[in-house]
């Protein structure tokens, strides 16, 4: 993913700054240029992949996450259903 985003640019960068000067080869009139947006519009289907490839993984594992979830176990009669805590009456382990 670097070695296509980065390198057709940065080359042609390179050499523009070189050959014109820093400045101008980070400037809007050479950012904007036929060239660049050509190889921006390129890079279109490998960034649409890229995206894809990300997000369908973690939506399955979202919706199994959501088909397999615990039901909640209704609390017998007496108990209120917001207890947090469970009181001890007698000694443990007898």
């Amino acid at each position: 993913m670097c070695f296509a985003t980065l390198l057709p640019v940065g080359i042609l960068q390179l050499y523009h700054s070189v050959s014109t000067g820093y400045w101008h080869a980070r400037s809007l009139k050479y950012l904007t240029n036929p060239t660049n947006s050509l190889i921006e519009w390129l890079r279109l289907p490998g960034d649409a992949v890229f995206i894809v490839g990300g997000t369908l993984p973690f939506l399955y594992i979202a919706w199994l996450g959501l088909r397999h979830a615990a039901k909640a176990t209704p609390a017998t009669p007496g108990e209120t259903e917001d207890r947090l805590f469970t009181d001890i009456t007698g000694p443990a382990g007898r």
